[in-house]
């Protein structure tokens, strides 16, 4: 639930950056949700899984809140470059 609304909130945030600079605001909103979707279902699927094997032999940690929920850190990281990237000025 989380991840999703993490989702939509840096698609907002793409599509109102797009309006305030001239861009296509559904293609970059499209690219804000994609910037963050893609690095969250790799770190689900490449990286995770070793994740919670380690945190198995030690349960009850803040590492188990780390592994559940650090898609939403890597995949809002990649996004913010992202973002950062597709809305950089031209230098002059």
């Amino acid at each position: 639930m989380i991840g999703t609304i993490t989702a939509l909130l840096i698609s907002y945030w793409f599509y109102k950056s797009a309006e305030a600079t001239g861009k296509n605001p559904l293609s970059s909103a499209g690219v804000g949700f994609l910037s963050y979707l893609l690095p969250c279902v790799v770190w689900t699927f490449a990286i995770t899984p070793s994740l919670r094997d380690a945190v198995e032999h030690n349960p009850g940690t803040v590492s188990g809140l780390f592994v559940n929920y650090a898609y939403i850190l890597v995949g809002t990281a990649c996004a913010i470059g992202v973002k950062f990237l597709h809305f950089k000025q031209s230098e002059s």
